[in-house]
């Protein structure tokens, strides 16, 4: 027998060096393995538990036959087969379950049975792993033995602490602390060798032959330095794949929590795969298995491709399934949208679309789908056309917020007038149609009737007192005609026929009155072009002063020649003018036209005289009426202190304190205001009296029946007093008689204007009509 082999052998600081490596990257295998146990689901962990577990515990096996090659004095040694496999069996089972241990229970008695069992597996590893050398006798230190078992046990310890239960195990490692962390592991498992090889005494047996029992060293070296090469390649090279591989998991994970669709898999069965943050958000809870539990409609059974809406307490979902097939996948990927707030705005859009902004009430649009559907199934139908008299002389007035509050509140008055089955709809700024079905379609003019009553009770609109009037027409299917668009027209072409009879009057369509009310609609359409082709034209009727027997002014008056409707009185298109809005351009055409003239009059020589303009209520409602004269009249060169202003009773005394504004506003500039048309309206004796009104121009009605009726000729007279006791002066209109004339002069009245004394006249018979006339009355009865 040969002498025992001391422990202070000579070594082979290469393998020594490789072996701690090999410790050193095995222990930060460890670190990576227990992050992706840790970080992945069920079945994912038992892949990584076992092939780590077995890439390190082959590490560690590999570390220590590597350093036991390093032992020069082994080197004529061979080693037992089965011992050396069972030794690498015992070190990868060993770490397999521990890191199994640790992986299903992270507490600390699981620590510690985990730390102990694979402490144990590494040590015995060790010394099955001595065993197989063969040649030799091996005589143990016990207390050297049992301190390297302490060091397997203890660096298996902090391993799977620092692994599965340290801050580190459940946030991101820096590579310099993993690398410091495998660096401190390797020096605890090439440590636990170290004392294990301390420990050891070898003795060689004689006349052993070496090479036929068991493996050379040199090629167990190499053997196992290749193999556990390989294997550690292939584990780090899956690491870096699963690094990939999960990088880009995140990135598509984060873009699928990161859009607002929810998205899930689900097996055929339903059972949910994956489901993105928005699924979890969009049924507010988690904890259901199965796709068809959060509702039952969400089955495999719903055809793929195809969207469908899914009512889930009170959103609205929006279904869409694809197939997912092909490598080994049989699944359905399915996408869920919310479209509670598309179909919100959808149904807002829509409702927008068929009703009025302001009153809600269904609008044309929707006026003609409903007259078109009952129409279809030729149910009978009523269509009652109501419009507001004097609109736009109101908006002028009032205002945007005035003229809203006030279609609001009519809008409100006429549903409470209507039945369930009526159908109140609003087509224009004062215009409405309710439409009557069935036998309620014969209640028409009955329910017209309920408006004008309904409409006639005063409006309070901002503290302001406002008193309306409409015009109702009223059209018929099938009686009058079988299409929707002809019976509105209709309906509106008889409310154009009511307008002309007065206030809050109701009219039928009728056939013979057809012709006329289309005549209407003609002037309405050509009016608009009247300007523009210069249509129009102004005469100049004189006015007479009694008291100096002169002329005192002229009134300019429109006169419009159309070349296929031929001529149109004043009478006829004023009032289409004012519903339209066009009244406000005729008048301004009106006003700089007979400024010019006057101008060119005087240049002529004339000496200056009172040149009348009627101001329609629309235009001296307008906030801007005065400052738009100003610039008229800056512009024309139109002397203010001989223009006179003809407003009606109903415009000046509608709203009093702006009236009262512009007016004070005129008479500063030197304009004289006269009131036209008195007698017709609604003058009180304190409203006349506060307004600065020069002239009472008393209307031509009045000395129509002045001889024939009593009652008349004491009105004519009281008014004639009315104006001289208010300090105003009064002009007759429609004066064609000598005993007019002189019943008249008799009641001192001041001014007259009439055919007795002239008609109309051109711009230039102006001109030669005060150059040939120079007195108008011969001792009350003749005119020269």
């Amino acid at each position: 027998m040969e002498p025992v082999v001391e422990h202070s052998m000579s070594h082979n600081y290469f393998l020594v060096i490789l072996s701690y490596i090999i410790a050193a990257v095995s222990a930060y295998a460890a670190i990576e393995l227990a992050r992706r146990v840790n970080s992945t689901n069920r079945s994912a962990q038992h892949m990584w538990i076992l092939a780590g577990g077995a890439t390190l515990g082959l590490g560690i096996w590999s570390m220590h036959f590597i350093a036991m090659l390093a032992h020069e004095a082994l080197r004529p040694v061979t080693y037992s087969i089965p011992l050396v496999f069972l030794s690498v069996v015992i070190a990868m089972a060993g770490c397999i379950l521990g890191f199994l241990i640790v992986s299903r229970h992270t507490t600390h008695p699981a620590l510690a049975g985990a730390g102990i069992l694979m402490g144990i597996s590494i040590a015995s590893m060790h010394y099955v792993g001595m065993g197989a050398i063969q040649g030799v006798t091996i005589l143990y230190n016990s207390w050297l033995a049992v301190l390297s078992l302490a060091i397997a046990i203890a660096a298996s310890l902090v391993a799977l602490w620092i692994g599965f239960f340290s801050k580190y195990a459940k946030q991101k490692i820096d590579l310099e602390l993993k690398v410091f962390f495998s660096l401190l592991m390797g020096v605890a498992i090439f440590g636990m060798h170290y004392v294990g090889m301390l420990a050891s005494s070898f003795t060689f047996l004689e006349g052993n032959d070496l090479n036929v029992t068991g493996i050379e060293p040199s090629l167990l070296a190499w053997l196992v330095t290749a193999i556990t090469v390989l294997l550690f390649a292939i584990f780090f090279l899956s690491l870096s794949l699963d690094r990939h591989l999960r990088r880009r998991e995140l990135i598509q994970a984060t873009i699928l929590d990161s859009t607002t669709d929810a998205v899930v898999t689900t097996t055929k069965d339903g059972l949910i795969q994956y489901a993105n943050t928005a699924f979890y958000r969009l049924f507010d809870q988690s904890d259901e298995q199965f796709f068809q539990d959060y509702h039952p409609s969400l089955t495999i059974q719903q055809p793929f491709y195809e969207a469908r809406r899914v009512d889930v307490d009170e959103l609205t979902i929006e279904v869409t399934s694809y197939p997912l097939k092909g490598e080994t996948m049989d699944q359905v990927l399915w996408f869920l949208r919310d479209v509670s707030e598309t179909i919100a705005s959808q149904r807002l859009v829509e409702h927008m679309a068929f009703h009025d902004a302001l009153t809600d009430l269904p609008n044309r649009y929707k006026l003609e789908r409903i007259l078109a559907d009952h129409i279809r199934i030729e149910d009978p139908v009523a269509c009652l056309y109501i419009d507001i008299d004097r609109w736009r002389f109101l908006s002028d007035m009032l205002g945007h917020n005035g003229s809203d509050d006030l279609a609001l509140q009519i809008a409100d008055r006429l549903k409470h007038t209507i039945h369930p089955d009526d159908i109140l709809t609003r087509v224009g700024s004062s215009e409405f149609i309710i439409l009557l079905f069935d036998k309620r379609s014969t209640l028409a003019k009955q329910k017209a009737e309920k408006c004008i009553k309904a409409i006639s009770q005063p409006f309070n609109i901002d503290g302001t007192t406002v008193e309306l009037t409409m015009s109702a027409g009223i059209s018929h299917y099938p009686k009058d005609t079988t299409t929707a668009d002809e019976l509105v027209q209709y309906a509106r072409l008889a409310v154009h026929e009511s307008k002309r009879t007065g206030k809050n009057q109701i009219k039928e369509f009728e056939d013979e009155s057809k012709q006329q009310i289309l005549r209407t609609v003609e002037i309405e359409k050509a009016l608009a072009q009247a300007l523009d082709r210069e249509e129009f034209n102004l005469v100049y009727q004189p006015k007479i002063s009694l008291t100096h027997n002169r002329l005192e002014g002229v009134e300019a008056l429109l006169r419009w020649h159309h070349p296929v409707l031929g001529q149109v009185g004043p009478d006829e298109f004023i009032p289409i003018a004012e519903n339209t809005g066009m009244i406000h351009q005729i008048g301004a055409w009106v006003m700089r036209e007979s400024c010019r003239a006057w101008v060119r009059w005087h240049k002529a020589g004339v000496k200056p005289f009172t040149l009348s303009i009627n101001v329609s209520p629309l235009q001296f409602a307008r906030e801007d009426f005065v400052e738009t004269l100003q610039a008229m009249l800056d512009s024309t060169g139109m002397d203010p202190m001989f223009l006179e202003l003809e407003v009606t009773e109903s415009s000046m005394l509608s709203y009093e304190a702006s009236t009262r504004e512009k007016l004070t506003q005129l008479h500063q500039f030197g304009i004289l205001i006269s009131l036209d048309d008195f007698g017709t309206g609604y003058s009180s004796f304190r409203q006349l009296r506060e307004l600065p009104v020069q002239v009472l121009k008393i209307d031509r009605s009045f000395i129509t029946n002045l001889f024939t009726d009593r009652n008349q000729e004491a009105i004519v007279r009281s008014m004639i007093q009315l104006g001289h006791n208010l300090g105003m002066k009064v002009l007759m209109e429609g004066v064609e008689t000598s005993d007019q004339l002189e019943w008249l002069l008799n009641e001192r009245c001041d001014y007259v204007q009439g055919y007795y004394f002239s008609r109309p006249l051109r711009e230039k018979d102006v001109v030669k009509h005060v150059k040939s006339v120079t007195t108008y009355i011969e001792f009350g009865k003749t005119r020269t």
